[in-house]
Parts: structure tokens; C-alpha cells; sequence
């Protein structure tokens, strides 16, 4: 059996990462038992220096592996470079290229054993939005590695066309060493109750780290301009405490038929009850490589009002909305759209996105496409 080791300084049972924990931990769920998993992680949470609870120093052993959480202030070059020279892996998964802790002792390690494979997964980091924040250092770091050397039959995943094209643009990567493989979704077994829809009435849910990437601020501003009652409950860290600060003299604003609530952080099996009390899920992010929330609803059933920057542009007409990042106007409109609908409308509009979400997902196939891509023999 392969040793697959993955370099995921976000993972379970950390609640602060937002996607890429759950990602990872969709992908070990769905390959273990084909593999001798190994995973290297973080004993904290972001900006956070307490141990996780229920994690033990050195390896800890679980039903798909084993990981080792590296405490904090020991995540050093040298401690990662023993660590995966003590495991001695096949395959190397390293999820995150901007992580520079994590990423050069991999990259190093390649170069000391030319026949390991690695394969690193960015979780959405070239996504145009996402480089713009601090492009030119962002830049500056991608032509350092690109002029390395360190790259060299290293294999990029992206989880649609779009970010494998810019690891191409970004890195020069050739188009043999591209995976376009989607991350894997959190399968849905239970049924909820039917939540009533009225006219004039909406009841909102945004599950996301709070930061500007989600774009949270406009999307409080944008409930400003609605009339009817409006109910938005945000879930998630606060990663970013000033921009959470600009979303609360926001909310102060808002008019009294407009209720916005903070409800704190969600254990990832609750996603799912919470998002079934609501009748949609109302994020314009600036950047998703795949949305595990935007998932989550749609697999439940609820309607979404998204930007044009996910991989699901095409739920537009099939029971959700795609609206331009920067068009208020068509957020707005979408909204209140929803929020005049009757019942019978809204029920069809949940059966469309859910019909439209299970054809978009064909699990075992993405599931096969991973351990192929983790099986491969390199050259």
C-alpha cells in the first residue's frame, strides 16, 4: 500500500479554515483504506495559540491514519523536514502553495528523492480576486519559485478550468503536469423539514470565514435597499476583526425591517440542519474554488444567491442566481425576487437546484479520479 502523506497545515477538527479542512477531509474520508495516510498539521486554530482539544503530542492515530499537529512555534522548516523524512512517503499532497512553511521543505524533500510524487492543491489561492490582494508580493513569490527550479515535475490540482488555467499563467506549468480534479462534497443522507415560504418575508444564511473575501460588508449594505422582512444570520470566525468592525457600523444602518445577526462558529456536522432553516444561502464572494456552504445548500435544496466567481455559474436558471460581483442592482433584484415569491415558485426553485447539484456531482467518479491521480507511478 502507497504512502500517501498529506501537508495540511488546515485540517481537522480546526473550525476557523473555512473550506480546506473540509476538503482534505473529504478526500481522506473517501480514498481510506486505499491508502497509509499520513497527514502533518497545525495542534492550533488561526491566530490562536491553545492546542486543540482531544490532540496529542507526536502522531495521533485515527480511523482513516494517522496526523501529527505540530505545535506552535515548532512549525520550522527543519521539525517538517524530519517529520517527512520519518515517514518516507510515496505520494506527497501538499494543499496550499502561499503556505511557504509548509511548501518548501516538500519541494526540498522532491529534490533529495526524485521519485516521490507531489502534487500541490492551492484550494482557490490563483483565483484573480485572490491574487489581487497583495499581488506583487504574491507575484514576486511565484516568479522565485517558478525560476527555482523547485517546481520541476511538480503536479498542480485545480478544481476547475479557470485556476488551472492561471497555475499555467502564474507558475508556467506545462498542461501535463495540470489535475483538474473537483474537491469533493460532503454527502447529504438526512431529510429536513420543509420551511415554509410566505411573501414578503426571506430568511437568509451566510456560513463563511468573516473576511473580505467573502465580501459579507456589500452583502449586508445590498439587504439596505429591500423591503419586506429580512432576516440574515452569519455564521463563521471572525478572521478579519477590523473588517468585521465596517460590518457592524453596517448593519447599525440598516433599516428596521432588516434583521442581521452574528450566531457564532458551526461544528461542520451542523452545516447542514443550519442551513435548512433558511430559505437561501446569500454570499457574493469574491472567490470560491468549489464553496463547500454553497454546496451544502444546494444538496439540501435551498436557492443561492451568489457571484459570478464560483465554479457553479451555471445554477443561474436552475433554481439559483449568478450575479456579476460588482452588480448591486442584480443582487438586489434577486433578492427581492425571492423575497415576493410564493410557495409553490420557491418549492420548484428548491427541487431545480437540488436536480441540478446532483447531475453537476458525480462523486465516484471525482472520488476514483483522486486515487488515481495518488496511485500514478512516477517516472
Amino acid at each position: 500500500m502507497k504512502k500517501l502523506l498529506i501537508m495540511a497545515s488546515l485540517f481537522w477538527p480546526q473550525k476557523k479554515g473555512g473550506g480546506p479542512p473540509v476538503s482534505v477531509m473529504n478526500v481522506v474520508q473517501s480514498i481510506k483504506g486505499r491508502f497509509d495516510i499520513y497527514i502533518i498539521s497545525k495542534n492550533h486554530e488561526l491566530d490562536d495559540d491553545r492546542p486543540l482539544p482531544g490532540i496529542q503530542n507526536g502522531w495521533n492515530r485515527f480511523d482513516f491514519g494517522k496526523a501529527y499537529y505540530v505545535p506552535k512555534g515548532y512549525h520550522s522548516f527543519s521539525n517538517i523536514m524530519s517529520l517527512i523524512e520519518e515517514v518516507k512517503p510515496d505520494v506527497i499532497y501538499q494543499n496550499s502553495f502561499f503556505s511557504m512553511d509548509d511548501l518548501l521543505p516538500v519541494l526540498i524533500y522532491k529534490k533529495k528523492c526524485n521519485n516521490v510524487k507531489v502534487i500541490v492543491a492551492p484550494r482557490g489561492e490563483f483565483y484573480p480576486e485572490r491574487i489581487e490582494k497583495g499581488k506583487i508580493k504574491k507575484n514576486l513569490y511565484c516568479k522565485l519559485f517558478q525560476y527555482s527550479g523547485l517546481l520541476k515535475e511538480i503536479y498542480f490540482q485545480g478544481t476547475g478550468w479557470e485556476e488551472c488555467i492561471q497555475e499555467m499563467r502564474l507558475l508556467g506549468i506545462q498542461d501535463r503536469y495540470i489535475l483538474n480534479i473537483q474537491n469533493i462534497s460532503t454527502i447529504m443522507n438526512c431529510c429536513y423539514e420543509k420551511l415554509e415560504k410566505k411573501p414578503n418575508e426571506l430568511k437568509l444564511v451566510y456560513i463563511a470565514r468573516i473576511h473580505p473575501t467573502k465580501n459579507v460588508l456589500k452583502a449586508i449594505k445590498w439587504l439596505r435597499k429591500l423591503s419586506g422582512k429580512i432576516q440574515y444570520d452569519i455564521y463563521g470566525s471572525i478572521e478579519d476583526k477590523e473588517y468585521w468592525k465596517e460590518c457592524l457600523a453596517e448593519i447599525e444602518k440598516l433599516p428596521t425591517n432588516v434583521t442581521v445577526k452574528y450566531c457564532g462558529v458551526l461544528e461542520h456536522d451542523e452545516v447542514p440542519s443550519t442551513i435548512a432553516a433558511y430559505h437561501a444561502y446569500y454570499m457574493p464572494t469574491t472567490g470560491e474554488n468549489f464553496g463547500h456552504s454553497i454546496v451544502e445548500a444546494m444538496l439540501i435544496g435551498k436557492p443561492v444567491v451568489i457571484s459570478d466567481q464560483t465554479p457553479w455559474k451555471d445554477v443561474n436558471g436552475n433554481g439559483g442566481y449568478v450575479i456579476a460581483l460588482h452588480d448591486e442592482g442584480g443582487f438586489i433584484h434577486a433578492l427581492n425576487s425571492l423575497m415576493c415569491m410564493e410557495a409553490d415558485e420557491y418549492d420548484s426553485m428548491c427541487n431545480q437546484i437540488k436536480i441540478y447539484i446532483t447531475r453537476k456531482l458525480n462523486v465516484n467518479e471525482i472520488v476514483s479520479q483522486y486515487i488515481e491521480a495518488f496511485n500514478e507511478i512516477e517516472a
